[in-house]
């Protein structure tokens, strides 16, 4: 019966989480917090120099505000199970080896965010493929439904579509979450250590800190992941990165002639700016969420 308690805490708390990552990301709650997540994804796709300012500016002016909020009903219905995949997961690790939760575990924190990025990437890779379809979407209206989005591409290619890209989504969150969880973990044990106590803000601060930390080591994965899920639109005959690596290592080459080593950072200051905030809220969102259960569900 404790299994199962502690399973329903980490998916509800999760759950939360994931909700909270969402929306904290998208509104445009102050004109200084940009909806990064489009403005990424439109930075990852044009070959010119911008910055987050200009590409926010034209996607304004030529579509209108709420064009920010493309995409964002994907990642809505899947924030659910994305991430009380990625907190269940991470947190079964911790209790199947008993991690001392008060003691410096490097280890064990980078483990269990391998873990916890592998499961959660099957999940993660659709909820990505159809907000990048949706981002794209310039003069275009005809796919404004994620069902029919869905419906779509299997009736193309069968289910193997909506999982296009999930190589390159694990080379991407295998890095990306154990240093997330590292430095997520490492901060809180710092604050800790100065104060004896966490409130909210120094969550807040741990999440900021995660945010950072893994957007650095993951960005470039990031890129090669964007453009081999855009190619979902082309016809299979036009696809450029396919392969038994899931076209990774075409797309690395691709991106390497284009652009350089700089073409892998094309809109980083934008996907920063967008995990700070995002993991931030995150992160507050599912240790509240962990502290209402224990306060409210479990007793």
């Amino acid at each position: 019966m404790d299994q199962w308690n502690e399973f329903l805490q980490d998916t509800f708390a999760g759950s939360l989480g994931g909700v909270t990552f969402v929306l904290s990301a998208h509104p445009f709650e102050q004109q200084l917090i940009l909806d990064s997540s489009t403005i990424k994804v439109r930075m990852q796709m044009v070959s010119e120099n911008t910055s987050i300012l200009k590409t926010a500016y034209k996607i304004f002016k030529y579509e209108g505000p709420f064009a920010f909020y493309k995409g964002v009903v994907s990642p809505l219905l899947f924030s659910f199970p994305v991430s009380a995949t990625l907190f269940a997961c991470y947190e079964q690790y911790m209790r199947y080896f008993q991690v001392d939760r008060d003691s410096y575990q490097l280890m064990h924190w980078g483990v269990g965010g391998v873990y916890a990025g592998f499961i959660q990437s099957f999940v993660t890779s659709p909820s990505e493929l159809f907000k990048i379809v949706f981002q794209m979407q310039i003069s275009e209206r005809k796919r404004n439904s994620v069902l029919r989005c869905m419906l779509e591409f299997v009736q193309k290619e069968g289910i193997a579509a909506v999982f296009k890209g999930v190589n390159s989504t694990i080379f991407r969150d295998i890095p990306q979450y154990s240093t997330f969880f590292i430095a997520f973990e490492s901060t809180k044990q710092y604050l800790q250590s100065q104060k004896g106590y966490l409130n909210i803000f120094d969550q807040f601060l741990a999440g900021i800190a995660a945010g950072l930390v893994c957007i650095c080591f993951s960005y470039p994965q990031d890129m090669v992941k964007t453009k081999i899920q855009y190619e979902i639109l082309e016809s299979k005959q036009n696809r450029k990165f396919q392969g038994i690596d899931g076209g990774i290592s075409k797309c690395i080459k691709e991106i390497y002639k284009v652009g350089g080593f700089k073409g892998f950072w094309q809109g980083f200051n934008s996907c920063a700016i967008y995990y700070m905030v995002a993991c931030s809220a995150q992160l507050v969102g599912y240790e509240q969420g962990r502290i209402f259960w224990d306060t409210y569900v479990k007793h």
